[in-house]
This record gives structure tokens, C-alpha cells and sequence, in this order.
């Protein structure tokens, strides 16, 4: 007997302009949009948790597979256990850094938390690694925690800081690319003049020799 399975795919665009499209199974664009819903200035963060039930094969698995990294609550943010010590860094040197944070998911609250640990984890790089993309991407973090209600002043003013870094990084780099350019001509030079200084103590050597009484040539 044979089994004909017949799949329909449907694309559609789910927006403000047409909110008849969609699926009943998905969340509709008025729950979205509500108070407690989940867009923050239209945007929507979607985390997704893995859980993992079995590990299939052993490529690059120890024998002893490690547990899931749990979670502990920190001042109202879940984070990793390894994370603890950042957070509560932060929120001691700056107690109100989420005193208008508004959104309410504990999902949607982790990802913020671990938007800013990576932002405040990149600053304390080197300027030399950090790149121009890299500082845009920052400055585009920053205002997006900053929308979700984040008090990151103090962060700005250091993100700032590292650019004026880089700045004069960049700056630096260039006056040393055109003293090289500079130092070409006149090491080329020196090189032709020391050649001819190794020719003057050959020749120099040649007249301070004694001259010889019992040469051929002395009759």
C-alpha cells in the first residue's frame, strides 16, 4: 500500500499592514503589541531553549557528558552561574542600572543582560583589537539597551573613550607610516654611503701596509 503525503508551504507576511495573515497557532500581532507583550520599540528578541534529552554518538563528546549550565537569579536577572560575578560587579558600582527597565520576560531579560556582559566585555579589550565595525556595533548596543530602559550613562562615556582611542591609535599609526615613508630614501642612502665606507677601510688597510724589501718586482 502506498501513502501520499501532500505538503502545503505558505509564505506570508505578518506585519501592521496585514494582521488577517498569520496562523492561529502562533502569537498574534495584538498580543505583541500589548503592554506587557513582548516588542520593545518594535523590536522582538526570540531566545530559545535547548534541552538536551540524549547526545547521539561521541565526536568530540567526553564520556561523561557535562550537565546542563544552570541558571541563578541576580538581582531579578537569570544568568549563568559564571556570569554572577559581572553582574553583581555591575550593580554595585552602578545601582541603578536597571531601575527603568521595563521589560518583564525572564527570557527576554537574560538576553538584555547578556547583550551588555558582552558589551562591557569587549571594552575592556585593546583598542589595537578592536575594530571601526566592532565600535558601530557598540554604539548600536548601547542604544538598544539603552531603549529598554538600561541607565548606561557611565557605559557611553567609556564607549567613548575607546573610540577616542582608537582615534589617536589610527593616528599614531599614520605619522609612523609617514615617518617609514620618510626614512626610506635617506636609509637608502646610508646604505650607499656606508658601501663606500667599506671601500675607503679596504683601501685605508692597503696604505698603512708595510712595503715589502723582497718583492719580484725589487731589483
Amino acid at each position: 500500500m502506498i501513502i501520499s503525503l501532500v505538503l502545503l508551504i505558505i509564505f506570508k507576511w505578518l506585519d501592521q499592514e496585514t494582521t488577517s495573515w498569520g496562523f492561529p497557532e502562533m502569537i498574534t500581532l495584538t498580543e505583541l503589541n500589548a503592554k506587557e507583550g513582548f516588542l520593545v520599540n518594535d523590536e522582538l528578541i526570540i531566545v530559545a531553549k535547548v534541552d538536551v534529552l540524549e547526545v547521539v554518538g561521541k565526536l568530540d563528546v567526553s564520556e561523561e557528558s557535562s550537565p546542563v549550565n544552570e541558571t541563578i537569579y541576580v538581582k531579578g536577572f537569570q544568568v549563568l552561574p559564571s556570569q554572577v560575578e559581572s553582574v553583581n560587579r555591575l550593580f554595585e558600582k552602578h545601582q541603578d542600572i536597571a531601575s527603568k527597565f521595563r521589560p518583564k520576560n525572564p527570557f527576554l531579560k537574560t538576553a538584555y543582560m547578556s547583550l551588555l556582559l558582552s558589551l562591557t566585555q569587549v571594552l575592556c579589550q585593546s583598542p589595537q583589537k578592536i575594530s571601526e565595525d566592532d565600535l558601530a556595533e557598540q554604539y548600536a548596543a548601547l542604544a538598544y539597551l539603552t531603549d529598554a530602559g538600561f541607565e548606561l550613562g557611565w557605559l557611553e562615556k567609556k564607549l567613548d573613550e575607546v573610540k577616542e582611542k582608537k582615534s589617536k591609535e589610527e593616528a599614531c599609526l599614520a605619522r609612523l607610516q609617514e615617518m617609514e615613508e620618510q626614512l626610506k630614501p635617506l636609509k637608502q642612502k646610508c646604505s650607499v654611503v656606508e658601501a663606500d665606507m667599506d671601500k675607503e677601510k679596504v683601501e685605508l688597510l692597503a696604505a698603512r701596509a708595510p712595503v715589502s724589501l723582497y718583492d719580484d718586482d725589487v731589483v
